[in-house]
Parts: structure tokens; sequence; C-alpha cells
């Protein structure tokens, strides 16, 4: 059963924009990160990703604010996933997917 509460304010919660346009932006940045640190320095850098992201994700848990807290565990999670993809960008040049640097 659901149960809907009305609110008496014109107060709005922004929480979830600013999650969700951070997120849309980040997920774009990274992606030519991916790209650009491949073709620059090669695939070698990628366990810096996955310690960036462990970082994150672990200061998320000890930030009061829940907006700051959600923002450091999503961008986290992303970067723990951008160090595969760096190993995968390597395998995606060396098939002819994206140029060689």
């Amino acid at each position: 059963m659901f149960i809907i509460y009305s609110v008496s304010s014109t107060a709005m919660q922004y929480a979830g924009i600013i999650l969700g346009v951070i997120t849309f932006v980040m997920i774009g940045i990274l992606h030519v990160a991916v790209v650009k640190i491949e073709q620059i320095w090669g695939a070698h850098l990628w366990p810096w990703f996955v310690v960036i992201g462990v970082l994150m994700g672990i200061g998320s848990l000890f930030v009061d604010d829940v907006l700051v807290s959600a923002l450091l565990g999503i961008n986290g999670f992303m970067f723990a996933w951008s160090g595969p993809e760096l190993k995968k960008q390597k395998e995606r040049v060396a098939s002819g997917y994206y140029h060689e640097h």
C-alpha cells in the first residue's frame, strides 16, 4: 500500500536532478578520458582508476551530507568501472575499432 504525503510548502527536492545531471556529465567525461588516456599514456594506468574509485567509495561513507556522499559513491563506482575499461580500450585499439596513438 502506498501512502502519499502532501507537502504544504512549495519546497522542491533538487537532489535527484543534481545527481542525474552530474552522473550524465561524468559518464561523458570518463568515456573521453579513457580513450585519451589510453592514446597518450597507455592502459597501464588502469589500477589508479580503481584505487581512486575505491577511495571515493570509502570517502562517501564518512561524509555527513547525503548529496555529497551520493556523488562520491556514484563517481567512485564510475572511476572503478573506468579502470577495466582502460584495459578493454587497449584491446579495442588492437582490434582496429579505435585509432592507435
